[in-house]
């Protein structure tokens, strides 16, 4: 993608998140974002359909770039879920604008697959099929979702390490 482009969705997305300042995300208009954006209704269609869109190609970018940058498998269990928290604090921006906009689900459901990819490795899911780990992974990602949003969205006094240890302590980190 160019510059250009990576600036036009910038642009757009600062804008969805100025607007979710004043009104709910049902009530933005095509028209207003793009407006508030500076970009014509043409160029936001070229790039989004609607404002959900927005949200999901956003979040798409956030995962792509934690699982790129992050090799699971050969990290220390502790060092990864240090790694996770920061980056989640890094986009914690993009958070409270889903949060916003309503549409903390997507996290979720971001989180919930991450689990599926990393549940093989852990010991106690071995014998599980592949419908349970999907029930393994739901219960997990919105417990996981709900602590990240009040963390995230209420200013939570713990840093990353704290938090990742806390959630080690409860089971989430810990390498079985």
């Amino acid at each position: 993608m160019t510059k250009r482009s990576n600036e036009t969705e910038a642009y757009i997305l600062g804008a969805l998140e100025r607007l979710l300042k004043k009104k709910a995300f049902a009530e933005i208009s095509i028209t207003e974002l793009a407006k508030t954006a500076g970009v014509s209704r043409m160029t936001f269609y070229r790039y989004y359909q609607n404002p959900t869109e927005i949200l999901t190609h956003e979040m798409s970018r956030i995962m792509t770039e934690l699982t790129t940058k992050v090799d699971f498998y050969a990290m220390i269990p502790h060092e990864g879920l240090v790694y996770i928290m920061r980056f989640l604090k890094a986009n914690g921006d993009f958070i409270k604008v889903l949060v916003a906009a309503n549409e903390q689900d997507m996290l979720r459901d971001s989180i919930a697959k991450t689990l599926v990819q990393l549940s093989h490795h852990k010991g106690q899911l071995q014998d599980l099929n592949s419908r349970e780990i999907a029930y393994y992974a739901r219960y997990h990602s919105t417990g996981l979702t709900s602590v990240i949003v009040d963390w995230i969205t209420k200013a939570g006094p713990e840093t990353p390490e704290e938090l990742a240890t806390f959630l080690e302590r409860i089971g989430e980190g810990a390498e079985t």
